[in-house]
């Protein structure tokens, strides 16, 4: 009889043992959860050098494109981060041309965005979208967009590489002219391409065939493009 009550005691004790554990972990991840700390899983996939394509590059970052409209300016950018409650756009300055943008992601859906970074001299801006309206628009809990995956070395000379037209969800294709050089002009690092571009690509990623992101393409000249290094984009 005394075994019976044992066993029946250990029964008992087991599954809330477990529940209590599943509690406390559950605590834990509330309370050290940073709902501002950016989601790696939500990066883009890096495509292995042996596997490295322009198209495939193309179809993976493609969900980390986006159109933005402000005022009368309208361009493209990229998500460059997405945390717990955000979807961090990285575009032109000159695209964010009013702190109220209207921000467009690659499968139709719109939302509102708020500018809460600028850089004017970089010619770089951030907007911030609250990614809640994703959950309401989709029915689901986590966005199919996906972040940039900033390249950590530059990109070389004559390397394949392409931007993003948002307004066509195409492409244009072209080469690395210059890597980094000064551009008294503009006042700061640049890199040259020669890709043509057109109006409404300003602010898109600059990419190559392993979908990591180099730069962001700031405005076009003869021909050929500038972009900003991903190194000279410094957000705080």
């Amino acid at each position: 009889m005394l075994q019976i009550k044992l066993k029946n005691k250990k029964n008992f004790f087991i599954p809330v043992a477990i529940l209590a554990i599943i509690v406390i972990i559950s605590l834990f991840i509330g309370i050290f959860h940073d709902d501002d700390k950016p989601i790696k899983r939500y990066m883009t996939k890096e495509i292995p050098v042996k596997n490295a394509d322009i198209n495939t590059a193309y179809d993976t970052v493609l969900p980390s494109s986006v159109r933005i409209e402000s005022g009368d300016y309208m361009g493209s950018g990229n998500i460059w981060e997405i945390t717990g409650n955000k979807i961090k756009v990285m575009t032109a300055s000159h695209v964010a041309a009013q702190d109220s943008c209207n921000v467009t992601f690659f499968d139709g859906l719109s939302s509102n965005g708020t500018v809460t970074f600028r850089d004017d001299v970089k010619d770089i801006a951030m907007i911030e979208v609250d990614s809640s309206f994703v959950k309401e628009s989709k029915k689901k809990d986590s966005p199919s967009y996906r972040s940039v995956r900033p390249s950590k070395v530059l990109p070389d000379c004559e390397e394949k590489i392409f931007i993003i037209d948002t307004l066509t969800n195409s492409s244009s294709v072209g080469i690395v002219d210059t890597p980094s050089v000064f551009n008294p002009l503009i006042g700061h690092d640049v890199i040259y391409c020669m890709c043509e571009v057109e109006e409404g690509m300003s602010g898109s990623g600059l990419f190559d065939a392993t979908g990591h992101y180099h730069g962001i393409l700031l405005q076009k000249s003869d021909g050929s493009c500038i972009c900003l290094p991903v190194s000279d984009i410094d957000i705080p």
